[in-house]
């Protein structure tokens, strides 16, 4: 489990590094009606990889240059509060023992009507923001990663209150 984790943080990487583009536009919405049933607004089209069980969705905004991804995880987890709280202490685990970095300002916050941990961290020079959450046994997991300086707060506010489940 934890090496798969180990992989995944490394494609969300590799993939959030390799979506950027230069270019721009208005926002516009994302909609998966069929098995992660969400819409969010990213800052273009974003690209899509829906391989599996890990899926990931990706768009970057030029002015601050932000990339923004979502991450579906299908796995067969029968998610409560307390497995899910322990399912992210695992994955931030990972993430501080795998990059040699540290998790900083975790809480646990409310986000559509569930649980949400909130986190930040920096990896490769990246500063990162996630909110993490669960709904129908699915792990979403959403991510502001500015390319220089600090997670510009109204991108982020766009982008975060723009998320809601589909029925």
């Amino acid at each position: 489990m934890k090496t798969a984790f180990r992989l995944s943080i490394i494609s969300v990487v590799l993939f959030s590094l390799l979506s950027f583009k230069y270019g721009g536009g208005d926002w516009v919405t994302y909609s998966e009606k069929k098995k992660a049933k969400f819409e969010v607004l990213f800052p273009e089209k974003p690209k899509a990889d829906k391989k599996g069980d890990n899926w990931f969705i990706s768009a970057t905004l030029d002015e601050p240059l932000t990339n923004f991804y979502i991450s579906v995880d299908f796995g067969s987890s029968a998610y409560t509060e307390q497995t899910f709280r322990d399912r992210i202490t695992s994955n931030v685990n990972v993430i501080e023992t795998t990059f040699s970095t540290k998790i900083t300002d975790m809480k646990e916050i409310q986000f559509n009507g569930g649980l949400c941990m909130e986190y930040r961290y920096e990896m490769f020079g990246l500063k990162s923001l996630v909110r993490a959450f669960y709904k129908d046994n699915k792990l979403f997991e959403l991510t502001c990663n500015p390319i220089l300086g600090e997670v510009p707060e109204a991108e982020k506010d766009k982008f975060f209150n723009s998320f809601h489940y589909l029925p």
